[in-house]
Parts: structure tokens; sequence; C-alpha cells
């Protein structure tokens, strides 16, 4: 395996600053540094990049250069990616919704729940649900259980759907055939008319066993030829049929590990990551048959990237693998940013990229728990 160190670095107490060139520094093609871990995923416009950071700040950068051109502070940590649609940024921090404009200026923002706000349910809860466009409504999730629908132009709300366990909804919404669907904390995936927020069908995850941990959704469900798939805690890889929520196939990991980052589905092929089995998986879409597993050396909290016949994901490491197979192309390390840190018997070596990578032309661009948000040159 063939292991390519980046830019020698100079760990400060949290996060890196790079000393001087190596040979290996064309692998970077520019970094942008933030003042906290980025677990948002990029979002691209206009050859502008839109991503925010857990310092509370959403950043918009020239994809090319890496410059910054402008930044709108926040309320609150900005755990969720953000969308761009008809001129406007929307994304999620604090429990509050905001739409900025793309010269960085507020054009409206939305509580989306009362009462206070834990940011972090648990040590390995990183993510937020992250903001959808359709048909001029914002749809998102929240700490309290309920989907909310928002008006992209004004602000204000025009559905509202309550889930049953009113656990935090922390999947990002999918909307297909008129159905706003999500997957909760509990482990229960809703389909809601986008039309009146009534409830079209559930499916609860927990039927088909259960475990002592909680049995989040995870990631963003994706729609492909009628099916809807997502995955999480309950360790398992979920088609149902769009329509009637009825269960086409699952997966069960065999060592019983959370299926992590959400899946990504191109042709008839499931994408998808794990926790402490350090796997990535691909799936045949029509029977959940496990075509190939390729070893990561961290859990996989992105969604992968596709493009051609290559494959982009991070880990601890940042991975190009050959789609149809999994075989290796290129592993890039990066160094330690903290001591290893101890969950029970589990171990976090270091900072892990939470961020799901964007191709642009030679550059896979994507957020690190360093604090920067990296372009990696992929021209060769």
């Amino acid at each position: 395996m063939i292991k390519i160190p980046l830019i020698a670095f100079l760990i400060l107490p949290v996060f890196l600053f790079a000393t001087k060139k190596t040979a290996h520094e064309e692998i970077v093609a520019w970094t942008f540094r933030t003042s906290a871990p980025v677990v948002a995923s990029p979002a691209l416009s206009d050859g502008m990049i839109y991503i925010g950071s857990l310092d509370s700040t959403f950043y918009a950068i020239n994809v090319k250069t890496g410059k910054e051109k402008w930044h709108f502070k926040s309320e609150d940590l900005i755990s969720s990616t953000a969308v761009i649609s008809n001129g406007l940024c929307y994304f999620e921090s604090g429990n509050i919704l905001y739409a900025v404009n793309r010269k960085g200026k507020l054009k409206w923002k939305h509580v989306l729940c009362a009462g206070e706000l834990t940011n972090k349910l648990d040590p390995w809860d990183f993510q937020h649900s992250s903001p959808v466009v359709h048909e001029g409504v914002v749809y998102i999730g929240t700490e309290q259980g309920i989907l909310l629908g928002v008006d992209a132009k004004s602000g204000k709300q025009v559905l509202r759907c309550q889930t049953l366990s009113e656990h935090a909804i922390r999947s990002t919404p999918v909307i297909s055939d008129g159905l706003v669907m999500y997957g909760d904390w509990d482990g229960v995936f809703y389909a809601s008319h986008t039309g009146s927020g009534s409830l079209a069908w559930k499916y609860d995850t927990k039927k088909d066993g259960t475990f002592s941990w909680v049995n989040a959704i995870h990631g963003c469900p994706r729609v492909h030829d009628g099916q809807v798939y997502f995955a999480g805690r309950s360790c398992r890889l979920y088609s149902l049929d769009v329509r009637t929520g009825k269960k086409n196939w699952h997966y069960s990991s065999p060592t019983d590990q959370w299926l992590l980052g959400g899946p990504e589905v191109i042709g008839g092929t499931v994408f998808l990551g794990s926790s402490d089995q350090h796997l990535f998986h691909a799936f045949d879409s029509e029977n959940g048959e496990l075509l190939w597993t390729t070893k990561m050396d961290g859990r996989t909290w992105g969604k992968a990237c596709v493009e051609g016949d290559r494959l982009y994901i991070g880990s601890n490491s940042f991975y190009v693998l050959q789609k149809s197979n999994g075989e290796l192309i290129k592993e890039i390390s990066f160094p330690k940013v903290h001591e290893d840190r101890y969950y029970g018997e589990y171990v976090d070596r270091t900072a892990n990229f939470h961020s799901s990578p964007l191709v642009y032309e030679h550059m896979a661009i994507l957020g690190s728990d360093d604090g920067n948000v990296y372009a990696l040159n992929l021209a060769d």
C-alpha cells in the first residue's frame, strides 16, 4: 500500500500549520484554514466553495485559488452542509436556518424549534441535518424530531412534520414522488407528503433486531429507480420502495458495525462506509449483494464522490479507489492532530475526514477535523 505524506506540519494545540515545503507539496493544490474542525461538506456554485466550520463561521472560498471572498459569522457551530439555490446559501447553525446571499449578507433566518439545543448528543454525533431545496421550499430536520419546510424566499414556515418519538433528526431529507423522506435518532424512517406534511408511511428498523445503543439513521438517503436507500447505527443498509415503504432488502453488518456516511448510488451500485470495522463497501442496488470491500485506516463518516471510474472518500487518510472493484489507486495520509481518544474499547487515532469530498476539475475538495479545507491535486 502506497502512503504519500503531505506537507510537514507543526502541531499546535489542535490545528495544523504548514512549516516548510516538501517533495510532495504538489498533492495539495491549496489549503484554507479555519479556527476549528470542519465536519461539513463543501457546496460548489459559480466558481465558489461554500462551507461552514465549528468556529461558527460560514465561508465563501474561490475554488481555483483557495482564497476567501467573504465570511459570515453565525450564532453557533456549523455542523451541516449548505445548499445553494436561487442566489442564496442556506445552512443550519445552532437551531437556526440561515439564508445568506452571494455577498455574505443575511437575507433571513428562521428559528427551527424552541428550547435548548444539544449540538452533540454523544461523542459520535458529528453532523446535523442539512437543508435541501425543492420547488421553493427548504426542508431540514431538527433536534426535536420535527421536519420543517420553510419558504426559500421569505423564511416563513410552510410545513411541519412531527416524528412519533420526538427524537432528533440528524439525517438530511430527500424528496421524490411528492414525498419528503428522513430518518430519526430512534431508527425510524419516515415519508411525509410535501403538500400537507401528513405521514405517507414509516419503517421502524428496530423490528429487524435491536441493539443496546441508539439506532440513529445517519447521512442523506438516496433514491434510485423507485427505491430509497439509507443506513446508520442499526448496522444495516436498507432498500425500501418509495411509494409504499415496503422493504426490498436489507444488508446486515456481520460484525454489527455502524454503516456510516450515507449511501451513494451510481448506476446499479451502492457505496457505503462503516465504523470500527474500517471497511468501505459496494453493494448491488437490486438485491443488496456485497460486491467488494476495501480496508480503510479509520471510520468513514462522509459520503463517497464518484467520478468516472474512480471513487474518492476520506477516513483518517484520503483514498482514491477503483469504482468497479475497490482496488486502491492512491492513499494520502495526514499527520496526527490530537492524541488517541478512547471511547471504551474503541480508539480515535487522529482527526477524521467527516466531510464528503467534492471533485472539481483535477481537485478533490473537503474539510478536515484539523480545521482546514483542502483541495487535493488529482491531476495524475
